[in-house]
């Protein structure tokens, strides 16, 4: 389970089982779960909630979304590294 950032107490990170997914990452407080918030990374540079199983409040995804928006192209090397294989977009 790769962590890509620790931010406001948030573990930002992927399950390393995720290859056939489309980019995504999800958020949490503690050890992660299934029941973790996953959001989809979109090809147009932005962020999609796929679920809010964490319930993580608005604010705090605002901020997140905002924070991740700076290392966007940062995190889609970090995820083709660890996946050596070509990035699929959700849409």
């Amino acid at each position: 389970m790769p962590v890509y950032l620790r931010t406001l107490g948030y573990k930002i990170y992927f399950w390393s089982n995720e290859k056939d997914e489309p980019i995504h990452f999800h958020i949490t407080k503690g050890d992660p779960s299934e029941n973790d918030t996953k959001i989809w990374v979109l090809s147009n540079g932005s962020f999609k909630l796929a679920n809010n199983k964490g319930k993580i409040s608005k604010s705090d995804l605002s901020r997140i979304f905002s924070i991740m928006q700076s290392y966007y192209y940062d995190y889609l090397a970090f995820w083709k590294n660890y996946f050596s294989d070509e990035i699929k977009f959700y849409e």
